[in-house]
């Protein structure tokens, strides 16, 4: 899609590799497949898929681009779990813009019903764009180019 000139492609160029740290075969994803890490409270808890479990894991993608470290990196598939099913969250770094320290937050409610849903994502980037002309995409750059 395009906004104000901005167009945004999702490519790989054939470099990408799966990387031990992300792929984990457990006990728990014989029963079910999944990357522990992204994965929503719901679903460890063997409750049915909704599409806000998605929104879940994309709040962990965002954490990522946020922190530049892989999630909950070096800990025990049990000690993940309980860690997401008491409701706690990894930490989000203080040099995180707040908008989108937000959109985290948002993302990674317990409850799947409290999750934001994609049309409100977008709107809310969208509107941030066109509100503040450009200017969130200029500190996301500073921000990462100081980190």
């Amino acid at each position: 899609t395009s906004h104000d000139g901005y167009i945004v492609k999702v490519c790989d160029f054939g470099l990408a590799q799966t990387r031990n740290e992300t792929t984990r075969q457990t006990r728990f994803t014989q029963v079910l497949p999944c990357t522990l890490q992204w994965t929503a409270p719901e679903i460890l808890l063997l409750e049915d898929y909704v599409d806000k479990s998605d929104i879940y894991s994309l709040g962990v993608v965002y954490w990522e681009l946020a922190s530049r470290k892989i999630p909950y990196d070096g800990r025990q598939d049990g000690v993940i779990r309980a860690f997401v099913l008491a409701g706690d969250r990894l930490k989000i770094p203080e040099s995180t813009p707040s908008i989108f320290c937000e959109l985290i937050k948002k993302c990674w409610a317990q409850n799947p019903n409290d999750r934001p849903n994609c049309s409100y994502l977008i709107q809310v980037i969208e509107e941030y764009i066109t509100n503040q002309s450009n200017l969130f995409f200029v500190a996301l750059l500073r921000w990462s180019e100081m980190n």
